[in-house]
């Protein structure tokens, strides 16, 4: 390959690299960045901030009064170096060194990962006639050390030792400009620190009065002397001569304090009265931001580009993060209203609102020019466009014509939403009103109304025209109508109403969309496409490949590049036509907007490649694309710190990974990690996951908590790992934390040594044991032998025991078996008894019946005598007892032992015992006894009552117990 098409090569690339660096360090002039403002109350210390540090992490560090401040992106923390002293100084070294300086002291934050941080001083280093000093205003890093700047000395720090350096009068302020180090001293000139000595610049001799607040370099390595008070010089063969450029006058005006350079050759000026300012490397104003568009307060005391690229401000009063290094700007601090539409006509950015029409100056423009009302447009502004060199608002008294900053409202009143030029005949415009259509004609004096078209009187927001001249009209409540006009366009012959019967998933929620003349429905199951010759909407493969989001689309515009601008539900972005006819979708600068724009009015003006401007709900958002912002770059995520939980117990994190591998006792299994990303670009809550090796079997699903508990783990060995994910969906790098749960005390090592041993013991100790049963056995086996001798014989004698036992029972089961058999035995004769008596009775009665009617003498005798042994067949003293002495040869102990308890009884009573015993009823009883039911009722109530029953008791079972 020849030489020279390699070094042609080379060029292309250093020129393309160029190029890169370039775009990405535009900073736009355009609207104001995005601001985040940070109040002392929301960060916890004093209201002044004199210095700003950024570590190896992105961990931000401020010296605040109150001590040192640390934003982690989650949390901010202050650390007290000293509770008299504010903190004056910060620095950071290549090690990720925290260096601080405070009044008459300057030292080292010692960041240990189980300890919180620590100030350690190194003012012990110093000589004692060197011990009295005043603040340390400034903190540098240069090849000689670590340069700790007072008034009266300079101290340089390397290796434990420190030299001192002493000025001819006083120093004042110092400044770095890559590893030179300029010294001021007002009365002096300026100096440079040259080989450990300070030597004199002669170019400064003929401003020595000035006070010095900053020193700088542009691009082509000009050096920049910025005074407070008398604006800035520019040093060109040593010799000095004001740098007359815009940004100069501004700084005269209102007193530079602080400034920084910014990359791609812009610089960054604080001031005292009027914020911050921007400019590029000739001196020209880009942007300015003050308390009006942004800032908490106009003085700026400290500035730090972080490694982003964008700007930290130290305030006196508040902490701010503007975020230089995106191409988004925002038109919201003066309070315009949210934001409907824009246009950009003759000159002028022209804001439509809820408020009313802002009007300024686009080109040339200016930051510091208010916004103005139009005149008559106060109240809810709807649409902008601009036809044949007209400027029509749509609003919601009616339509109004602008020109400048004035709008003349026209002859109708009715509220109208937009409008569009016919196809057909151009010199008509149709305007969809809150309750059908209208016609603006032009004339010559511009556009009129004309008319309004009667047959159609729903609301027409979304209006589009196709191909063929059809009007399609979108109402978000009522669906899709396609509206067609006479061939004149001045009246509606018919319109259609489009619904699931013309092949849409829903009658209603259907968003109107019209590109390239072709009319679409975003609906929530995807984009459809009219299809004229079936006269239905079907699904668009090819715009649902374009745009490849289930989210519904709310809006799209097409440039003039052909590119697509578009909203959706949960994204909004530029889908770009490549060369190939492939699609290239954008969406990551406008994560931002996410959550802002105004539902269901969203709005989106691409003016041209380098200006959109995006309707939001507090004003507008202004989008460039020659800000070539990349949105991939790593972050870290960081274990910021590690509770012990319910103990007093805390382990401090610094570092994304540790080398030390923490361990924690067994009653100390109980952990919350704390985790947090230092990405500031966020407008949400940052995103994590996490994984805990040797417990979770994947990461977590990610969640925007900043901490993580687990409880009662197991001992063993863990990892646990971290990531985070930032607004633009860009994961982190991992970070993670090694640590060891020990097992508890009975599971420990010792505990198992101790085991084992107790183990030994108790083997050899059982060993010895039947070592000796076995002696002992020998010893024992003629006492067994004897012992089971005299055990057959116990056991014979057991069985013959036994043996009587079971004789014994036989005999009682055949005393029970004969008893049973007379208690039956005695029952029949009972019963018979009881028959008997029953039938002698009834023949006794019936003789009674017949006795009357007989006349024989001989009969009537015959018949008494029969009566007589009647009678005597049932007596019941004969009958009793025998029936007693039956009972008694059955119960022989029945009635002795009933008389010994219940010796008031009478013989009576004894008879109907005996009775109940047997299970006789009432009835059967009162047979026996010859007496009526009742009076057997009764004898038993009166056994009840001599027996002490109580109602519950049996008296059957009662009686059979005794």
């Amino acid at each position: 390959m020849p030489d020279n098409y390699i070094m042609m090569r080379k060029a292309f690339l250093i020129i393309l690299i160029f190029l890169s660096s370039f775009c990405l360090a535009q900073v736009k002039n355009i609207g104001s960045p995005n601001i985040r403002n940070y109040s002392k109350s929301e960060y916890n210390g004093s209201t002044q901030n004199w210095d700003i540090a950024q570590d190896q992490n992105g961990i931000m560090y401020f010296a605040n009064n109150d001590g040192l401040l640390s934003f982690d992106g989650s949390q901010w923390n202050l650390t007290r170096v000293s509770f008299s002293s504010p903190l004056r100084s910060v620095l950071i070294d290549k090690n990720n060194n925290l260096f601080v300086g405070l009044i008459n002291d300057f030292g080292i934050i010692i960041r240990e990962n189980s300890k919180p941080p620590v100030f350690v001083s190194l003012k012990h280093l110093l000589p004692d006639e060197y011990q009295n000093f005043d603040d340390i205003w400034n903190i540098h890093e240069i090849n000689d050390g670590m340069v700790f700047q007072c008034f009266k000395y300079l101290f340089i720090y390397k290796e434990g030792t420190i030299k001192v350096l002493e000025p001819q009068v006083d120093f004042h302020f110092s400044f770095q400009i890559k590893e030179r180090l300029f010294i001021h001293e007002p009365e002096s000139g300026i100096f440079e620190l040259v080989d450990g000595k300070i030597v004199k610049l002669p170019f400064w001799d003929d401003y020595l009065e000035q006070d010095i607040s900053a020193i700088l370099e542009t691009g082509n390595g000009q050096v920049l002397i910025c005074t407070s008070a008398n604006g800035i010089y520019k040093m060109e063969d040593e010799k000095m001569e004001p740098w007359d450029t815009p940004v100069n006058n501004f700084i005269k005006k209102n007193r530079l304090y602080s400034a920084t350079s910014l990359p791609g050759n812009y610089f960054a000026f604080g001031t005292i009265l009027n914020g911050l300012v921007i400019a590029d490397g000739n001196g020209n104003i880009i942007q300015s931001i003050n308390s009006r568009n942004g800032l908490q307060n106009n003085t700026i005391l400290s500035l730090f580009v972080d490694r982003t690229q964008n700007l930290w401000l130290g305030l006196d009063n508040g902490i701010d993060y503007v975020e230089i290094n995106s191409p988004l700007r925002f038109f919201n601090s003066e309070n315009l209203g949210t934001g409907y539409c824009c246009t950009i006509f003759e000159g002028n950015l022209y804001l439509g609102t809820n408020q009313g029409l802002y009007v300024r100056p686009f080109d040339e423009f200016d930051n510091d020019h208010p916004f103005e009302l139009v005149k008559n447009t106060a109240g809810q502004v709807w649409s902008l466009e601009v036809f044949d060199g007209e400027l029509i608002c749509g609003h919601n008294q009616g339509v109004f014509k602008v020109k400048g900053n004035t709008a003349t409202k026209t002859r109708q009143t009715e509220g109208t939403w937009r409008f569009i030029q016919l196809n057909t005949k151009p010199e008509f415009l149709l305007g969809g009103c809150y309750n059908g259509l209208i016609l603006f004609k032009e004339g010559d004096n511009g556009w009129n109304f004309y008319k309004k078209l009667e047959g159609f009187r729903e609301s027409s927001r979304y209006i589009q025209q196709d191909k063929e001249g059809d009007i399609w009209i979108g109402h978000g409540g009522k669906g899709i109508f396609r509206v067609k006009l006479n061939d004149t366009n001045d009246s509606i012959l018919q319109f259609i109403h489009y619904t699931k019967e013309y092949g849409l998933p829903s009658n209603t929620g259907n968003i109107l969309l019209g590109y390239k003349k072709n009319m679409y429905a975003s609906t929530d199951s995807g984009i459809f496409r009219f299809d004229k010759t079936t006269n239905r909407f079907v699904l668009s493969e090819e715009m649902n490949r374009i745009f490849n989001t289930s989210a519904k689309i709310k809006t799209l515009t097409e440039d003039e590049e052909g590119d697509i601008w578009y909203i959706a539900d949960n994204e909004s972005g530029i889908i770009r036509k490549n060369e190939d006819q492939t699609f290239t979708k954008i969406t990551a600068p406008f994560k931002k907007l996410d959550n802002r724009y105004v539902n269901e009015f969203e709005f989106i003006y691409p003016y041209n490649t380098n200006n959109a401007f995006v309707g939001i709900d507090d004003g507008f958002a202004h989008y460039s694309a020659k800000v070539n912002k990349p949105y991939n770059e790593t972050f870290s995520s960081i274990i910021t710190k590690v509770e012990i939980q319910h103990m007093d117990s805390v382990v401090y994190l610094y570092e994304p990974e540790t080398e030390e591998h923490f361990k924690f006792p067994f009653r100390k299994n109980s952990l919350r990690f704390h985790f947090a990303a230092p990405f500031f670009e966020n407008e949400i809550p940052m995103q994590f996951s996490y994984f805990l090796e040797g417990f979770s079997e994947d990461w977590s699903p990610w969640s925007t908590h900043s901490y993580k508990d687990f409880t009662t783990l197991h001992e063993g060995n863990y990892q646990f790992k971290l990531k985070a994910k930032n607004s633009y969906g860009i994961e982190s790098d991992i970070s993670s934390f090694a640590f060891e749960i020990l097992p508890p005390w009975h599971r420990s090592g010792i505990a198992y040594l101790v085991y084992i041993l107790m183990f030994g013991l108790l083997v050899f100790l059982i060993t010895k044991l039947i070592l000796k049963r076995l002696e002992r056995a020998k010893e024992q086996e003629k006492i067994r032998h004897q012992q089971e001798i005299r055990k057959q014989e116990e056991q014979h004698q057991r069985e013959a025991l036994v043996a009587e036992k079971e004789i014994i029972k036989l005999r009682n089961d055949k005393l029970r078996a004969e008893m049973i058999h007379r208690d039956k035995e005695l029952a029949n004769q009972t019963m018979g008894i009881v028959q008997k008596n029953k039938f002698m009775i009834k023949v006794n009665e019936d003789l009674n019946a017949i006795q009357d009617f007989v006349i024989n003498e001989t009969a009537k005798n015959r018949i008494l005598s029969l009566k007589k042994r009647i009678k005597k067949e049932v007596d019941i003293k004969q009958q009793s007892q025998i029936f007693e002495t039956y009972f008694d040869e059955v119960h022989e102990e029945f009635f002795k032992k009933l008389k010994e308890r219940y010796p008031n009884l009478s013989p009576n009573d004894l008879r109907i015992c005996a009775f109940i015993r047997m299970n006789l009823t009432t009835k059967e009883i009162a047979t026996i006894l010859n007496i009526s039911y009742r009076g057997a009722e009764i004898s038993r109530y009166r056994l009840r009552k001599k027996l002490e029953l109580d109602r519950s008791a049996n008296l059957s079972t009662f009686l059979s117990n005794i």
